[in-house]
């Protein structure tokens, strides 16, 4: 008897469910937004978008009124989000789907804990061989050279392969259809407190450890962020931020960065605003995805990158 009921009811269910799905509809909050509302929201921030821009080069309207206008169209700015790279380096081979290209250095997968590269300080240093005395005018150039170097540049963070310390540079990027408004969204762990960590999309093709033409995110243990702008002629400062929360404590990260259509760049870590800047110098899209680790420890448990937009 209980067989018999057990098959009556496996086969009335699917009967009911059926003559449910076809009366009744799925239900959403009468606060949900719709996906037509929020299309037409979105095609209507976007038209407003470029009137302000024409409004801006024809020097049509006070630019006061024009800043706060667009203060209020990015609160209501919700462009889509397309996904270009998702890696959790799960299957433990950087190299293959997607294809990592290490350019300098060593990079490998630490089993659990994702994409790790680590580099002594002073390696470089202990290991080079030293070179022979100079004397006479030979000397003097080379003092000169040293003296004036250390005034460009105190820091060293101008040249490439290297770091000031003497420690030698690791690089790795990935090449992807980047629009040049994006996001970045990296998890990551911090397990020294020397170095620099440069990421960045990149136009081009990067060599080596050298910065390649682009936007670069560098981060400096002990909590200092930079953001920057590299063009044939050099690298300068759109931004920076000191004093902010320090990642060394080996535990993992999120770093959010994003760069709008208007030119507008955001930095967050763990949620958190932490820097705000715009700068527009470049208009065309990017080649890829860059990472410098100059003297640090450093491990990646997953990189996302989407562009931003209508597509």
């Amino acid at each position: 008897m209980r067989f018999w009921a057990v098959l009556a009811v496996s086969i009335l269910i699917p009967v009911f469910a059926s003559e449910a799905g076809q009366h009744y509809r799925s239900w959403t909050g009468p606060d949900a937004p719709s996906q037509a509302g929020t299309q037409r929201q979105q095609d209507f921030v976007d038209k407003l978008k470029g009137l302000i821009d024409e409004a801006e080069k024809a020097r049509a309207v006070d630019p006061q009124f024009l800043g706060d206008l667009r203060g209020l169209v990015r609160e209501y700015d919700r462009p889509r989000r397309r996904v270009v790279l998702s890696d959790r380096f799960e299957d433990g081979d950087f190299t293959d789907n997607p294809a990592w290209t290490v350019t300098q250095g060593r990079y490998w997968v630490e089993r659990g804990w994702g994409l790790r590269s680590a580099v002594k300080a002073g390696a470089a240093a202990q290991s080079a061989p030293q070179p022979e005395p100079r004397k006479g005018r030979d000397a003097a150039a080379a003092i000169f050279g040293r003296i004036l170097q250390q005034a460009i540049d105190p820091e060293g963070k101008l040249g490439g392969g290297q770091t000031a310390g003497g420690a030698p540079a690791t690089a790795i990027q990935i090449a992807l259809a980047l629009t040049n408004a994006f996001a970045v969204e990296i998890d990551l762990s911090s397990w020294s407190a020397e170095g620099r960590l440069e990421i960045g999309p990149y136009q081009g093709a990067p060599k080596g450890a050298e910065r390649a033409q682009g936007y670069v995110l560098a981060y400096t243990p002990g909590g200092e962020l930079e953001l920057l702008r590299v063009s044939p002629r050099g690298s300068s400062i759109i931004d920076r931020r000191t004093g902010l929360v320090a990642l060394e404590d080996k535990k993992t990260h999120r770093l959010l960065w994003t760069r709008n259509a208007d030119g507008l760049m955001t930095v967050s870590i763990d949620g958190r605003e932490v820097l705000k800047a715009s700068d527009k110098a470049f208009r065309g899209p990017f080649d890829g995805l860059r990472i410098v680790n100059q003297g640090g420890d450093y491990i990646f448990k997953r990189i996302a990158v989407f562009t931003i937009g209508k597509g």
